[in-house]
């Protein structure tokens, strides 16, 4: 069990919500598509916090259980009861979603669940300048940081065109100023810690979870939201 903390706070969260809400299911869910998730044992699958459903991982150049280019997924209509997508939405360009997204309704039977970084005011600047202090300290840009920035942050008006109409339902979670404050302090382990940067990096991973607050999924987001849910029933596509 210990294996689903290795990653520290901001991979538990968003992993522990996805699970509640595949778990809200009923009947429960059988078969789990992780778009984007990972099968290493070095990294906070989805089946660490998710007891009972098998799931199946696909994902772009990562090791998954399936690769694939990223456009339409390598599986039958109505392949699996649910699909899950974990914080890889906003690496997907804004014009390309839509279409990302649509191949999630045509493999579920039933459930949807996506999970992204919300486009607050606050966590959009943050995320800037956090890519600006990885620039200073490293002479580059923080890869995935950088990515958010180019694709942007999706919406909360964004997140309910997703549904396109089905029943759904949108929730938020998290707190985007502890995770800047971790993400800056991370940063100056490594630049400076020298020989000590990396078991830094280690042990700061597990000082994080000392901000682990229960989990809250709150219906209305705030200023400070670090995090949005949209769990989508796509059961009725079976009659459209």
């Amino acid at each position: 069990m210990i294996l689903k903390y290795l990653y520290g706070l901001d991979s538990l969260e968003r992993h522990r919500g996805v699970a509640q809400l595949i778990r809200e299911v009923d009947p429960p869910i059988v078969d789990l598509l992780d778009v984007g998730g990972e099968a290493s044992i070095r990294c906070n699958h989805l089946g660490r916090f998710l007891r009972g459903p098998s799931i199946v991982t696909a994902n772009v150049g990562r090791q998954s259980d399936v690769t694939y280019e990223g456009t339409k997924l390598p599986f039958p209509d109505d392949a699996f009861d649910g699909v899950v997508s974990l914080d890889t939405a906003e690496h997907v360009p804004r014009e390309a979603r839509a279409s990302w997204i649509g191949e999630f309704f045509r493999v579920a039977r039933r459930q949807v669940v996506i999970c992204a970084p919300l486009a607050t005011d606050y966590q959009v600047r943050a995320e800037r300048e956090l890519n600006d202090l990885h620039i200073d300290l490293f002479g580059c840009a923080h890869h995935y940081l950088a990515e958010h920035i180019a694709c942007t942050l999706p919406t909360v008006d964004e997140l309910l065109s997703w549904a396109d109409g089905r029943p759904c339902k949108l929730v938020f979670d998290g707190d985007a100023r502890v995770f800047a404050r971790h993400l800056a302090t991370l940063f100056r382990l490594v630049r400076y810690g020298g020989v000590f940067g990396r078991p830094a990096k280690i042990l700061h991973q597990f000082y994080t979870l000392s901000s682990l607050r229960p989990l809250d999924l709150r219906s209305e987001p705030g200023p400070w939201t670090r995090r949005a849910y949209l769990s989508v029933d796509v059961s009725g596509d079976r009659t459209r």
